[in-house]
């Protein structure tokens, strides 16, 4: 017979024992304690049914008032951290995440600049080779045109390929300068806004075009050769010289405006941020240019007639869109190559 001292350090053992254990308010089995031996004993065996159990019940998911009669684990468990968890700076980082954290995680460590550029350029090629094209050789162009200083032959070869004039177009008869000279342009915030316009309006515009199968190239090289022609009808043999992509962005922004009238437009003048639809922009620099024609608004360094000129061609390519002409065209266009190939 063991002492009462005994027995009652078993039990209060034992009481823990399920009390740890107990995840409802279930009450607690009753246990007839006889000897220290068979406490002994039926601790063992709830140590080691404990230890051989796949499913700890802190581990559980649920609850109520008597344990559920299958056991699932949570996935959203997570042990008490250990030495091994804690960082060197002392602060324990959970091992789980949600997705949205994980989300952020990934979008704080973006690709590298060079990186990133080479997938935009790769895209906007694979999307449009006209636009990556134009892009890219007035940038280039741009670039040249800022050594034209060092060097006597590049600056003859920029003043006379890439300029579009009444001396190099009529006298000189350098017809490619009216293409040509659309790639060149002033100023960095010169090429800046007009690279900016050329790839917004024209990513919208190519795809309404290849509704009609036209390509987007014919729409800007006709459009840069007939804004520099209507600058070289209105400067009359004035000495007057025009360089720039304004012919062909506004031309784009005519016929996205003409189709897409209440789209809203932003743009900032003078450091104020201004926003109203496509269609009012369009009327606006139209008579803008009309008045700056006859020297009533701007400054004499912009080319009022070659911004009216791709506002003009832009709304009647406009019109031939919608009345199904560029199709026929088109179709007109293919027959007579095709012709001329021999097939």
């Amino acid at each position: 017979m063991q002492s009462p001292k005994h027995r009652i350090i078993a039990s209060a053992l034992i009481l823990l024992h399920y009390l740890s254990r107990s995840t409802s308010n279930a009450a607690i089995p009753k246990l007839v304690v006889n000897d220290l031996s068979s406490i002994t004993r039926r601790y063992r065996q709830l140590m080691k049914g404990r230890r051989s159990s796949s499913c700890l019940i802190h581990k559980l998911r649920g609850g109520g008032t008597s344990p559920p009669p299958y056991y699932e684990a949570n996935p959203r468990y997570q042990d008490s951290p250990t030495l091994g968890d804690v960082d060197k700076d002392g602060f324990y980082h959970a091992k789980f995440q949600s997705p949205l954290q994980s989300y952020h995680r990934q979008q704080q460590r973006p690709p590298p600049l060079i990186q990133a550029i080479c997938n935009y350029f790769g895209e906007l090629h694979r999307f449009s080779p006209t636009l990556f094209n134009g892009f890219i050789t007035s940038i280039l162009l741009y670039v040249i045109w800022q050594f034209q200083t060092s060097s006597r032959l590049i600056m003859q070869i920029l003043r006379n390929h890439f300029v579009c004039s009444h001396y190099n177009v009529m006298r000189k008869r350098r017809y490619h300068a009216l293409l040509l000279s659309a790639f060149s342009h002033a100023s960095f915030h010169h090429i800046a806004v007009n690279m900016y316009a050329y790839l917004t309006f024209g990513s919208s515009v190519k795809q309404l075009l290849a509704s009609q199968g036209v390509s987007l190239w014919t729409f800007v090289i006709s459009a840069a050769i007939v804004g520099n022609i209507v600058f070289l009808l209105f400067d009359n043999g004035r000495g007057g010289s025009c360089v720039g992509f304004s012919g062909v962005t506004l031309a784009l922004l005519a016929f996205d405006a003409l189709v897409y009238p209440t789209k809203e437009l932003r743009m900032i003048v003078s450091f104020i941020p201004i926003t109203l639809p496509a269609y009012y922009l369009f009327l606006g620099l139209l008579g803008f240019s009309v008045l700056g024609i006859f020297g009533l608004a701007g400054s004499g360094g912009v080319a009022h007639s070659t911004h009216l000129g791709g506002l003009v061609y832009g709304a009647l390519f406009y019109e031939a869109f919608k009345r199904g002409w560029l199709r026929l065209w088109n179709y007109r266009a293919r027959k007579i190559y095709r012709a001329f190939r021999g097939y």
